[in-house]
């Protein structure tokens, strides 16, 4: 495996609507069926605190079948019912690149990672994981038995009010990055780090943790909009 130079990604579902070239976007998130009205959830569930931005978001999406895949862009994809992965996996090119959102906190229900070995292979630029801030040094080695080998650390914070983003995942963050660079030194893992990006410090911070790459987010939102913005040129 080869570790890619330093990287912007710009997440799910921010990379729906923004794109740049020092930046790869990734779609979605899709599911195999149809989730909701895109606009409306958001409107109805977006809340921002002093700790961040917090959503229900649950994935609203028009189901993988009604979309035009995209050429080189990631896929995020996940599954709302067990063993959906294995026909959305049918769905899917080889050389598709996706994302594997194992850790929505708004899908209303914890589903178990059945069946994800059948996506990594060698034809996809990139087969990402993206993972929960409370994910186990256990799971992490369960992923990467799979096949993984990028990582994303990590997706919003479950709370009883919705999925929390933002500096709130900081600490978690860091925590994950230092687990993985400690208890899977000899293994060659790509990081993509995630939360509370907003300033060349948050960048700085995290590559010097051990992460390769590193995803904006909630920061295109008020009121850091411009400076994460500033960010992707340079």
């Amino acid at each position: 495996m080869t570790i890619r130079d330093p990287s912007f990604f710009i997440s799910a579902p921010f990379g729906n609507w923004i794109t740049h070239k020092n930046a790869v976007s990734v779609k979605g998130t899709f599911t195999l069926y149809p989730q909701g009205n895109r606009l409306f959830s958001v409107i109805r569930s977006l809340r921002y605190t002093k700790d961040g931005w917090r959503n229900k978001l649950g994935l609203p999406n028009p189901g993988l079948r009604s979309i035009q895949l995209p050429d080189k862009s990631p896929i995020s994809i996940a599954e709302t019912a067990r063993n959906q992965f294995i026909e959305i996996n049918d769905i899917i090119p080889k050389d598709q690149s996706i994302e594997l959102n194992l850790s929505c906190p708004n899908i209303g229900k914890i589903l178990p990672w059945d069946y994800i070995h059948i996506f990594p292979n060698k034809k996809r630029e990139w087969c990402i994981a993206k993972l929960s801030p409370l994910t186990t040094p256990e799971e992490i080695e369960y992923v990467l038995k799979a096949g993984f080998t990028t990582l994303h650390f990590s997706n919003t914070l479950p709370t009883k009010r919705g999925g929390l983003s933002g500096k709130t995942l900081i600490p978690y963050t860091k925590d994950l990055i230092r687990i993985v660079r400690k208890d899977f030194s000899g293994t060659p893992i790509e990081i993509i780090a995630g939360g509370g990006v907003t300033t060349e410090e948050h960048v700085i911070d995290y590559i010097q943790e051990g992460a390769n790459h590193v995803s904006l987010g909630s920061g295109f939102l008020p009121p850091n909009y411009f400076k994460t913005t500033k960010l992707l040129k340079g």
